[in-house]
């Protein structure tokens, strides 16, 4: 994840807060520099949003949570397991 908050953008053709307006007149060259700098927005947001629903990631991130959901996950399929097998035992 990135340490800077993206700002928003508040309605539609605005641009986000903490960037001030292109001056009247701007050339090429600030309007492909101010696009360099929204491309690289996006491409933050769109990190950010992948590694929260990256299974990998959130693992790393958190191995302490996931380590409970396996233990606890190994000891529902070890019990129903058991009772299986008791019930098989007898009927039989």
């Amino acid at each position: 994840m990135t340490t800077h908050s993206v700002p928003s953008v508040r309605r539609a053709g605005e641009r986000p807060a903490g960037r001030p307006p292109l001056p009247r007149g701007a050339g090429i060259n600030m309007l492909k520099l101010d696009l360099e700098v929204t491309r690289d927005e996006l491409a933050a947001t769109l990190d950010d949003l992948f590694a929260t629903f990256n299974l990998r990631v959130q693992i790393r991130s958190h191995p302490a949570f996931f380590t409970g959901v396996f233990i606890v996950l190994t000891g529902a399929a070890a019990g129903a397991a058991a009772l299986l097998l008791r019930r098989r035992g007898r009927a039989g």
